[in-house]
């Protein structure tokens, strides 16, 4: 996972991250597309204050698209300091994560399937996969809120 932060391209490492921390991991397919932009995010970013008085020190939204595109999604999306915007752009982290969605008959290759999960320490104590990339069914901001 990468980051780009005034001009410089940091890699992320999840688990040094989120040492000591909670942290909720939000994979989505990619920058910019309608679910992740209109639907998906927003209650991310709607719900950041609730999820820190439930315990969540930081919410990292995971893109498979390249960090550049993350940077410009990031500096749309206008997100509180609490929730930071990553790049998966060459799918190590999504890979290891088992979490591919293959595109590529709609024309966009491979990505990470849609999801939430809570890093507690380092360690993934709940996830929720969708079971339809397309929808914000099992993944959105207030099932995580529950599962705290």
């Amino acid at each position: 996972m990468q980051q780009l932060s005034g001009g410089e391209v940091g890699q992320i490492d999840l688990a040094a991250r989120s040492a000591g921390k909670t942290v909720v991991l939000v994979g989505v397919p990619g920058a910019f597309t309608p679910t992740c932009s209109d639907d998906h995010v927003p209650g991310y970013l709607r719900d950041a204050q609730a999820l820190g008085a439930a315990g969540v020190d930081e919410i990292i939204i995971l893109a498979t698209s390249d960090f550049f595109v993350v940077k410009a999604w990031a500096d749309r999306m206008q997100p509180p300091d609490a929730v930071q915007f990553v790049a998966d752009g060459g799918l190590g982290f999504t890979r290891a994560m088992g979490q591919i969605l293959d595109l590529t008959e709609l024309g966009l290759g491979l990505r990470t399937q849609r999801y939430a999960a809570v890093i507690r320490d380092g360690d993934v104590v709940w996830m929720a996969v969708e079971p339809d990339a397309g929808g914000v069914t099992v993944s959105g901001s207030a099932n995580v809120l529950a599962a705290l």
